[in-house]
């Protein structure tokens, strides 16, 4: 009676699990889709994106100064005052009480900076220089996203299949322990084998819902970075396939000439010295220019002008220079340099990492390749094993020990050889990562 309990409870816990399944709509998602989720919904892209449409508005040469500044100005001023005047040669005073004053004026003038040292021309430069940089961040943020979305895609994959596994080895271990309750009541099993039957069955009906439970999260992580809700469930597709173009020759000097991380550390670079000329700059004379056509009207009720009337064009040229700020200049002028003179270490200092980095992944890239074959071949020899094993067992030539053994070194197996493939399926995406080819090629077919 205990054991038909036991059947019937490790049975409900199955069905359980794939009436859950099915209860979930889960729609088909390949890694391709999930990317492209990603690249329109991930928080941080849209982000990265605002700060780029910023400096995409900032670049233009109204912003630089090279453009001439228009406005107009006009008003008009009211006073009522007691005046007392007396001039020169009169003993005679003029007073007047409640003297009305009217002013009205209005002009417009336009201004342009001739000539400051080039700074403008150097300010623009920086202008469309931030620009560049911003895509280049973009693009940046981009490429760290489908980095993102690979790993947790693939550990959906990952779990999804050792969720799989968990449940065929419990629909397995059901089938040996009916088989050994069979046994035994034909005399050729005893009750230890059907106790150890029966443990067997119960650890993996545990281990059908621990896999599960981490389907579950791995999907919910996948979800947070696609910017989706996280109760959204998917069937992955788990089909993979590997490059086999990559040379090392090949990825040190397309790293060096198409990473991300170090074009946007050069584009500082330029950055910043284009903030030492325009620091400089500051050392010349400013030549400004200025046009305008100008009215002028006042009405006063006391004083020498009881009416005054103007207006016409007006032009002019300034010219200013700093002599002396207090030695300002020289400070700013040495920051400036010094600022300029770090990011250039900083550029030779990435360019070595990224030449270390991508030879790194190159070697990790191809270990992880051999070890993904080889655990495909013990995979398969675990696989023949256990085939052989089942029908020695089904004769009653071996016990349900070592048939369980052979059980859980396909188990193994298969977890070992499902680890190694999505590792080295990532490793291979973080190559194409370091020499920029992750968004510039269709690599995200599987």
């Amino acid at each position: 009676m205990k054991n038909i309990w036991i059947i019937a409870i490790s049975t409900l816990i199955f069905i359980g699990v794939q009436a859950q399944d099915t209860k979930q709509e889960r729609e088909q998602l390949s890694l391709q889709k999930a990317v492209e989720i990603a690249l329109v919904n991930n928080y941080d892209i849209k982000v990265a994106k605002n700060n780029s449409q910023k400096a995409e508005n900032n670049n233009s040469i109204g912003n630089a100064g090279l453009l001439p500044s228009l406005s107009l100005n006009g008003g008009a001023d009211y006073s009522n005052k007691n005046t007392e005047m007396q001039f020169i040669g009169s003993e005679n005073v003029l007073t007047t009480d409640g003297a009305e004053s009217m002013t009205y004026t209005a002009n417009a003038r336009l201004d342009y900076v001739l000539f400051d040292g080039l700074g403008n021309v150097y300010t623009y430069q920086k202008l469309k220089n931030t620009d560049q940089r911003q895509q280049t961040l973009l693009r940046q943020q981009s490429e760290n996203t489908i980095i993102q979305v690979t790993e947790a895609y693939y550990e959906v994959c990952r779990s999804q299949e050792n969720e799989n596994l968990a449940k065929e080895s419990m629909r397995i271990s059901r089938e040996r322990y009916q088989r050994v309750i069979d046994q035994k009541y034909f005399g050729k099993a005893n009750q230890l084998d059907v106790l150890n039957a029966e443990v067997d069955m119960n650890n993996d009906s545990t281990l059908v819902l621990q896999t599960e439970q981490t389907n579950l999260r791995t999907v919910k992580n996948l979800n947070v970075i696609l910017g989706v809700p996280i109760q959204n469930m998917y069937e992955v597709d788990d089909s993979i396939s590997f490059r086999n173009d990559f040379t090392f020759e090949k990825v040190i000097s397309g790293a060096m000439e198409n990473n991300t991380n170090l074009k946007a550390q050069q584009q500082m670079e330029g950055i910043s010295e284009l903030d030492l000329k325009i620091t400089k700059a500051k050392r010349y004379p400013k030549i400004s220019a200025y046009g305008q056509y100008g009215y002028y009207k006042q009405d006063s009720d006391a004083g020498q002008l009881l009416y005054n009337q103007n207006y016409g064009p007006a032009a002019g040229v300034s010219l200013s220079l700093n002599i002396f700020n207090g030695n300002k200049q020289n400070t700013q002028e040495h920051n400036s340099r010094l600022d300029f003179e770090s990011q250039v270490e900083r550029s030779s200092q990435l360019k070595a990492s990224v030449e270390r980095d991508a030879s790194n992944a190159y070697t990790d890239y191809t270990y992880k390749r051999k070890i993904a074959e080889l655990q495909e071949r013990s995979l398969t020899q675990a696989d023949l094993n256990f085939k052989q094993t089942t029908e020695q067992f089904k004769i009653g030539r071996v016990s349900s020990l070592e048939f369980r053994t052979a059980q859980q070194n396909l188990l193994s197996a298969a977890a070992n050889y499902n680890n190694a493939k999505y590792n080295a399926k990532v490793a291979e995406f973080y190559l194409l990562q370091l020499t920029g080819e992750l968004l510039s090629s269709n690599i995200v077919n599987k």
